[in-house]
């Protein structure tokens, strides 16, 4: 029993953790360029997501699911959320917040071709990396699914590779 308590804090301790059961622990890159990944500013709740550098370090890895999900910061409580209904519109900001099963800015949908949905949101409302600019603390905000154009999942800025985590 103590054995097993050492060996959980010691896989705790260098940031080797479990995802939730039935989730995959990856980075969200940005299709516009895949070195950037999502992150919030800091970890704590109510902090803006934006882009920075990925390094494949812990506190850029997210736990998700396809389809329908919540998206998790990794070791954390904090969910992604895109807030109060009211507030899903074209360049509204996305956060991070204490993870919570009721609340509707909470639950995504993670598509096949790589745009991130706000589950419930008309017109539906997809992650955007603003302006479509890949630079050091550049937002992640809300945008029509449609993309630009009307082009969907071509649009570069509401597309979001998914990189499996290494285990």
């Amino acid at each position: 029993m103590i054995g097993q308590v050492l060996l959980a804090l010691a896989f705790a301790a260098t940031g080797i953790a479990q995802a939730p059961e039935g989730y995959r622990t990856v980075y969200i890159t940005s299709n516009v360029d895949t070195k950037f990944v999502v992150v919030p500013k800091a970890a704590t709740s109510g902090s803006g997501v934006v882009v920075q550098t990925g390094a494949q370090k812990p506190e850029q890895q997210w736990y998700l699911t396809d389809g329908s999900s919540k998206i998790q910061l990794a070791n954390t409580e904090l969910c992604l959320d895109a807030g109060a209904k009211s507030a899903w519109k074209d360049m509204a900001n996305v956060y991070v917040n204490t993870c919570s099963d009721t609340a509707e800015g909470q639950k995504w949908n993670v598509m096949a071709d790589g745009r991130i949905a706000v589950e419930g949101s008309t017109p539906q409302e997809c992650l955007d990396l603003q302006f479509m600019r890949a630079t050091e603390n550049n937002p992640v905000g809300l945008y029509s699914c449609a993309g630009l154009g009307n082009t969907g999942a071509a649009d570069k800025g509401i597309n979001w590779p998914l990189t499996e985590v290494a285990p």
